[in-house]
C-alpha cells in the first residue's frame, strides 16, 4: 500500500543522517500549495525527531512519542500530496527525503514542536498507559525476554520497572474500590492483554505505549 511506502521513511533516515551528502533528485513538483509545503515539512520532522527519540536525544525525548503517530501522519500526508498533485509515490517520497534534509538543516526539533497540533489533528494521541496496564506490559516483556534470551540485563531491568510501578498501580485499584482479589484480577487482565497484543491478537499494544511505560516506571519512587 502507498501509505505503508512512506511511513518507512523512519527507518531510512537512519541512513539519511548518516550520509547527508547523497541528494536524490528533486522531481519536478506541478502545483504544490502553501499547505502541502506545510504538510510535508511537518511529516519529515516527525520523522526525523522520532530518530532522535530511538537515540536517546534529551530535546527529541522531551516531545511526545514520535515513532507511531509520525509514521501515521507521513502516511495520510503522503498519500493525500499524491493524490491532489498526480506526483508519483516515488517521487512524494523524494520530496519528504528532501524535507528531512531541509528541516534536519533548520532544527528538526524546533519545526516539530510548532506541527503538533496538526498531528494531534490527524493522528489524535491514543490515552496514554496508568500505572496498572504499565506493571502488566512490563512484566510481560520481562517474561517474554526472559523465556528467549534467558537472564538478560533488559529482561531484569523490565522486571524491576514492572514492580516498581505496584504500589502505584495498586493505589489506582484500592481508588476503584477493588479489594485484594480484585485488583489481582485487574493486573491479570492486563497482562493477559499484553500477551494478546503481543501474540497479534485484537488487543492493541504499540511502541510508545512500552515507551511510555518505562518512563512512568522511571519516574514511580523506589
Amino acid at each position: 500500500m502507498m501509505r505503508n511506502m512512506f511511513s518507512s521513511i523512519v527507518p531510512l533516515l537512519m541512513g539519511l543522517l548518516l550520509c547527508a551528502e547523497t541528494r536524490p533528485a528533486v522531481p519536478v513538483v506541478p502545483a504544490l500549495t502553501e499547505r502541502h509545503h506545510h504538510d510535508l515539512r511537518c511529516a519529515a520532522a516527525f520523522a526525523v525527531v522520532a530518530v532522535a527519540q530511538t537515540r536517546g536525544d534529551a530535546a527529541a525525548l522531551a516531545l511526545p512519542p514520535l515513532g507511531i503517530r509520525g509514521k501515521h501522519y507521513m502516511g495520510q500526508v503522503g498519500e493525500r500530496v499524491a493524490a491532489e498533485t498526480g506526483l508519483s509515490g516515488e517521487a512524494v517520497h523524494d520530496l519528504l527525503i528532501e524535507a528531512a534534509r531541509i528541516v534536519t538543516h533548520d532544527g528538526a526539533t524546533t519545526v516539530a514542536v510548532a506541527c503538533l497540533g496538526d498531528l494531534d489533528g490527524a493522528v489524535p494521541p491514543r490515552p496514554a498507559p496508568d500505572a496498572v496496564a504499565c506493571l502488566g506490559l512490563l512484566g510481560v516483556y520481562a517474561d517474554v525476554l526472559a523465556t528467549r534470551d534467558g537472564d538478560s540485563a533488559l529482561a531484569r531491568t523490565l522486571a524491576r520497572e514492572s514492580a516498581r510501578l505496584g504500589p502505584a498501580a495498586h493505589g489506582l485499584l484500592v481508588a476503584r474500590g477493588l479489594d485484594d482479589a480484585g485488583q489481582a484480577a485487574a493486573i491479570d487482565r492486563q497482562r493477559a492483554l499484553a500477551r494478546e497484543a503481543l501474540n497479534g491478537g485484537p488487543a492493541s499494544i504499540d511502541a510508545d505505549d512500552f515507551a511510555l511505560c518505562r518512563k512512568l516506571a522511571e519516574a514511580a519512587p523506589g
